[in-house]
């Protein structure tokens, strides 16, 4: 978009690109910000559980060349290995990567809204385009994610 201190340069989007950055730009960067969180989370949480994979797999290694006599080795291999287990469960049925597609979606949708507004097609055509444009915001934020 447009920077505020730039909009002089185009007056005929003046008033457009005000509601840009009065209404619209706060709540996509909300929106913007979360999903990159939540994003970062759902990877980081893909990595340890790829870092650990190959750590259970080395100390699964050293038992088998040790003949699996070393007590605590087999006792830290399995605790290892459950824990493992339950980050795989967390990542299959948490809704960090849902919430986090859910709100790139209503970022990018919000912009997409204001990309037709500007260009005033569709339902932006006719009437009050502000207003169906608040209108159109409004539900996108409210709506739910997919499950």
């Amino acid at each position: 978009m447009v920077r505020a201190e730039q909009l002089a340069e185009y007056p005929a989007l003046t008033v457009d690109l005000a509601v840009w950055h009065e209404q619209l730009e706060p709540r996509f960067r909300r929106l913007d910000h979360s999903a990159q969180i939540l994003q970062n989370k759902f990877w980081r949480r893909n990595v340890a559980l790829i870092i650990g994979s190959l750590v259970a797999t080395s100390l699964g290694a050293v038992l088998t060349a040790v003949g699996g006599k070393v007590g605590w080795l087999v006792v830290t291999q399995v605790a290892f290995t459950a824990l493992l287990a339950q980050l795989a469960v967390l990542i299959r049925f948490g809704r960090v990567r849902q919430k986090y597609l859910t709100d790139r979606l209503k970022a990018e949708s919000i912009k997409s809204e204001f990309y037709l507004f500007l260009a005033r097609v569709g339902d932006y055509g006719a009437g009050d385009p502000v207003t169906k444009l608040q209108q159109q915001v409004r539900e996108i934020e409210e709506a739910e994610g997919a499950t």
